[in-house]
């Protein structure tokens, strides 16, 4: 029961952290030192913030996140892998389209009822690899989460640079890996409809219309 706590706690941290990185400077925009500063001062602010009971005040956040700072086309094309190819770009601008309501609706139906005071955040390293930029980060757990083995979490942000912005593509937590975990699920029901395509986004569509109706 109290790993499954802290797994939960983990997920509502990670809203955080993205939120954080995102508006953060990098290491190829700023002195490494500014970077990591900005990072652990702001961090704290957004804790604080994340512990208010206005659940408004978060969605707010989270919709400036998901529609300004997270790369939703190029997660989509990553969760195709190998069945890519089985796309021509009408359907592929189809499934782009589809993939951002799906993810929205999954954001939308999480609970932001939760404490996180005592909390805190801290950026270790930013690694560059071309356009690409890895943010390793850890989180530390607010006493009542913490157990004898477990009190710190790490996270792993993966950011990609498009025409001077850099915006988000996956986030791990303990090697889990968001968009790999939607890869294997969209992959799945590629296969299932024995690769058609067109059989694929009709009960993907269906999917994704569900998703919604449970968070109206």
């Amino acid at each position: 029961m109290q790993n499954l706590k802290i797994a939960l706690l983990t997920k509502k941290i990670a809203f955080l952290g993205l939120f954080l990185i995102l508006f953060a400077p990098f290491a190829s925009k700023a002195g490494q030192g500014e970077a990591r500063a900005f990072v652990n001062d702001t961090g704290r602010a957004l804790i604080e913030a994340f512990s208010d009971k206005d659940i408004s005040q978060k969605r707010q956040m989270l919709e400036i996140l998901f529609e300004n700072k997270t790369d939703t086309d190029h997660i989509a094309d990553f969760t195709l892998g190998t069945y890519r190819r089985l796309f021509n770009e009408n359907q592929r601008q189809r499934y782009h389209s589809l993939f951002k309501r799906y993810l929205k609706a999954l954001y939308q139906s999480y609970p932001l009822n939760f404490d996180i005071k005592g909390a805190d955040f801290e950026v270790l390293s930013v690694r560059q690899n071309g356009a690409f930029y890895d943010v390793f980060c850890l989180i530390d757990l607010p006493e009542k989460y913490r157990t004898e083995d477990i009190s710190q979490v790490k996270v792993n942000f993966q950011l990609k640079e498009n025409q001077g912005t850099i915006k988000l593509v996956d986030f791990k937590i303990s090697e889990a890996s968001m968009a790999s975990t939607l890869k294997d699920r969209v992959m799945q029901m590629i296969k299932n409809d024995e690769e058609e395509v067109d059989w694929f986004l009709e009960d993907f569509e269906d999917l994704t219309l569900s998703n919604e109706k449970n968070v109206q």
